[in-house]
């Protein structure tokens, strides 16, 4: 063998050797990426809801839509009790693999806020994608003498202390709600509070309470025959539902804006790529077709599709409003 067929070996030899220590190396994913062949396993999306209620109404149709994009079984997890605490938990102890999410709430951030678990929910769950918005009528029984928001603030005033509202419950979304546009227009009321919307309505209807935050679904029966009137509406644009329904923001609390969302969460630590993909999946499902149509139907607002860190932006916006008004108002937990 000549030299130089002699060095052509050695370099050939070494190349071999270079090109074999690289492949693993290469076939490890780096820090923050998703594992190989995500999703390989079905991935569980916990509610903290019974079968029926809002939660999992919302979610089925995703997971259904989505076990079908990516091709594995999509599974909702029904983990009802506890104020919405224990399918928080379960999530939040889950290994952050992509594989176990969380549908949260809104209620998820009053719980955090309002010091009834231990954590902060924006260091425990990495937000993936918000699914819906929900926002509401403010409805009273037809014996209120008033038709406008104004006039129902003036109402409030000249009786401070009389009025009574109802709501699902001490720290629910309805009572922090209430409690907000109270302090934005300067009355006061009484809280009444109950085991679900459900049972407030009943008593709403009967005159025992004269008002209420409630769902455009559950308010609609209502308002055509005439049990109900529904003063205002919570989001910042009028609903296409009720047009001529004015809202809270353009008469008596500029700004103001109750909704409740829909989002999936993740454990903290979750690969971000996972996250991404979540994200671009969910967006696009519930911006389209008969997903579209159905939320639309249970009157639920598809969320526009916006990136994991503009959510999580938004988010962090969201728990900081929140948490500024528990503060302020010194609010029983």
């Amino acid at each position: 063998m000549t030299m130089t067929e002699e060095r052509n070996r050695k370099a050939a030899v070494m190349a071999a050797a270079l090109a074999c220590c690289a492949l693993p190396a290469a076939a490890q994913p780096k820090a923050g990426e998703s594992p190989a062949g995500y999703p390989g396993r079905p991935i569980r999306i916990i509610v903290s809801s019974a079968p029926g209620g809002g939660q999992d109404i919302t979610t089925r149709p995703v997971a259904r839509k989505l076990s079908d994009n990516l091709g594995v079984p999509v599974v909702v997890d029904n983990r009802g009790g506890g104020s919405g605490v224990i399918a928080m938990d379960i999530a939040r102890q889950a290994p952050p693999d992509g594989y176990t999410l969380l549908v949260g709430a809104t209620t998820m951030i009053l719980t955090s806020v309002s010091g009834r678990v231990s954590y902060d929910v924006r260091a425990a769950y990495e937000p993936a994608v918000q699914m819906t918005n929900q926002r509401y009528f403010m409805v009273v029984h037809p014996s209120l003498p008033v038709a406008t928001p104004r006039e129902f603030v003036d109402h409030a005033k000249g009786r401070a202390g009389t009025l009574s509202y109802g709501t699902s419950g001490q720290g629910s979304l309805h009572f922090y709600g209430m409690e907000q546009l109270s302090e934005r227009v300067g009355i006061r009321m009484v809280h009444v509070p109950y085991k679900g919307s459900g049972p407030a309505l009943i008593d709403l209807l009967s005159g025992q309470i004269q008002v209420m935050f409630t769902s455009t679904i559950s308010a609609a029966p209502h308002l055509r025959g005439g049990r109900l009137k529904a003063l205002a509406y919570t989001g910042r644009q009028r609903t296409l539902l009720s047009p001529g329904t004015p809202t809270l923001s353009e008469t008596i609390a500029p700004g103001f804006d109750l909704k409740n969302m829909y989002s999936l969460f993740a454990p903290a630590g979750t690969p971000k790529p996972v996250l991404a993909l979540i994200n671009r999946q969910v967006a696009s499902i519930v911006n389209a077709g008969e997903v579209r149509e159905r939320l639309a139907a249970d009157g639920a607002e598809p969320a526009p599709p916006v990136s994991v860190d503009g959510f999580r932006k938004a988010y962090n916006r969201e728990v900081a409003m929140w948490e500024k008004l528990v503060k302020a108002r010194k609010l029983e937990k």
